[in-house]
């Protein structure tokens, strides 16, 4: 079974990039490119969509080979595992906004105490 990093790998290699070119056109480091090769560390939907992209592919091109079905008697097969996978990763991504959310208000409720003392120091 060949999975995503695997297939964004070869991918890579096929295309005569390097991992640090690959970090810079996703925008991460190469740290954690390398960790997508090595399925150590799964790309969000968003980086799914952009490594696709740089391939000229599809998401699908990127999924690994089992999620596939090819069996008539699952209804939806290739549909739901593919909604599966959606699924997963727009959860990924949710946990990611919720933590960036998180760190604006904290960072707002430190300005704001910023600008408070600032205002009784004048």
């Amino acid at each position: 079974m060949m999975k995503i990093g695997n297939k964004i790998k070869g991918l890579r290699i096929e295309n005569g990039l390097s991992i640090d070119q690959m970090a810079e056109k996703t925008g991460v480091s190469p740290q954690t490119y390398r960790k997508y090769e090595s399925d150590k560390s799964s790309p969000d939907l968003n980086q799914l969509e952009l490594i696709a992209s740089i391939f000229n592919k599809t998401i699908l091109d990127l999924l690994p080979e089992n999620i596939l079905f090819n069996n008539n008697d699952q209804k939806g097969g290739i549909a739901l595992a593919y909604q599966s996978t959606i699924n997963q990763q727009s959860e990924k991504l949710i946990e990611q906004y919720e933590k960036r959310i998180a760190e604006k208000d904290e960072l707002i409720c430190d300005l704001k105490n910023l600008l408070r003392e600032l205002k009784q120091t004048n």
